[in-house]
């Protein structure tokens, strides 16, 4: 294959502000990675904890540690302090990267001739829109503990690990697969789930984010639609409670919903579905939405190996050409991983979330469901 005649770049700071506009345009197409909301980044708290230590250096893992609270009950008085003391207590958790990449074709010269576009742009939209969709999709399938699917470019290659079941709340005590249409979102939901994250253990720390220290949920649009028909008073008081200050600080703008209570509230459409008392499949109207507070998830990247590649950038682009120069492809990698923190202590059977509480409701989307859901079931899900 070639790589002559195509596009007149080969300078590489051209190259790297080409990677580098891709990264942005990534992050600004979902509320999850968008800069002005914060939940991504490097920062101890962020609702999306950016781990870069792989950027400089070798490995494909990352390891991550809780210290868990001193327990023990300590002493008083003159009351012998020898042989009551503790050890402190530790838990780790492993996020993996590994390689996700797509390319796109370019039109043929005759095409090109039609159409005045600029390839570059145009490639980097099309890639930009292909990454940031993966990306969104992939953590809120981590968040919602959709384990049957286990294709490593839709779970960014982590195994997603399923929910304990004290961090899932169903609508009137329901149990998983026996959803019905009284189910719904509601302010009542909502309160339970809040109250839920400040008595969890261990402890569910709000994020960190432009507004302060807050939860964030996530709800689909029917869950939106449910949750403003439980009480449109209570839905307005919300959304009134981002307004009064300057527009360039406040969320109402940046795809967010309202806050109360110390939450704010996000809307997406890639809220998974929820699933049947085995989770062996998705069930039709349902949805899994989610609270998250600080590092809820683990995001991590990897360095490369081409220069400029991905030390500078977290994207890497390459462009060949086919049949002499007739057919051209532009593509795009980058080393990730995503995973959802969680972790068991020692003692303990299982393992704990540390960020996440999901809500599963019935959501009518009044729609067909293979249309509706058709992001899970091409990703490897069935639904029933």
């Amino acid at each position: 294959m070639s790589t002559t005649g195509w596009f007149p770049v080969t300078d590489p700071r051209v190259v790297t502000v080409w990677e580098r506009l891709l990264d942005r345009e990534v992050r600004v197409k979902d509320p999850l990675f968008d800069d002005k909301n914060g939940f991504a980044s490097d920062k101890n708290g962020s609702l999306i904890t950016i781990k870069d230590e792989l950027s400089k250096g070798p490995g494909a893992r990352i390891r991550t540690k809780l210290k868990y609270q001193l327990e023990g009950a300590g002493r008083a008085g003159d009351q012998t302090l020898k042989g009551y003391g503790e050890f402190y207590k530790t838990a780790l958790f492993d996020i993996y990267v590994d390689t996700i990449r797509h390319y796109v074709e370019t039109p043929s010269p005759i095409m090109a001739q039609w159409v005045t576009e600029d390839t570059m742009e145009e490639g980097r939209d099309g890639l930009a829109d292909w990454f940031s969709t993966r990306f969104s999709f992939g953590a809120h399938l981590h968040a919602a503990g959709i384990a049957l699917i286990t294709n490593p470019v839709y779970t960014l290659n982590n195994e997603v690990q399923s929910l304990n079941s004290d961090y899932i709340v169903r609508p009137n005590s329901k149990t998983a697969g026996n959803l019905t249409s009284l189910d719904v979102m509601t302010v009542d939901v909502v309160a339970e789930v809040v109250m839920r994250c400040k008595l969890a253990r261990p402890k569910i720390r709000p994020a960190k984010t432009p507004w302060g220290d807050r939860y964030v949920m996530f709800l689909s649009p029917e869950q939106v639609t449910d949750l403003r028909k439980s009480d449109g008073e209570w839905f307005g008081l919300m959304k009134a409670a981002l307004q009064g200050g300057r527009i360039d600080d406040n969320p109402i703008w940046n795809n967010a919903l309202g806050q109360y209570n110390g939450v704010v509230f996000m809307e997406s459409d890639l809220i998974p579905p929820g699933m049947n008392s085995g989770e062996t499949a998705l069930l039709d109207k349902t949805r899994r939405s989610w609270v998250g507070g600080a590092s809820a998830l683990l995001m991590g990247f990897g360095r490369g190996f081409a220069p400029p590649g991905y030390d500078l950038n977290r994207f890497r682009w390459d462009r060949e050409s086919e049949d002499f120069g007739h057919q051209q492809q532009i593509a795009a990698t980058t080393i990730v991983g995503l995973a959802r923190s969680r972790y068991q202590k020692p003692g303990e059977a299982s393992a704990k979330e540390a960020g996440i509480i999901c809500v599963e409701t019935y959501a009518d989307h009044k729609a067909t469901g293979a249309d509706v859901y058709q992001m899970w079931t091409d990703a490897g899900a069935t639904l029933v």
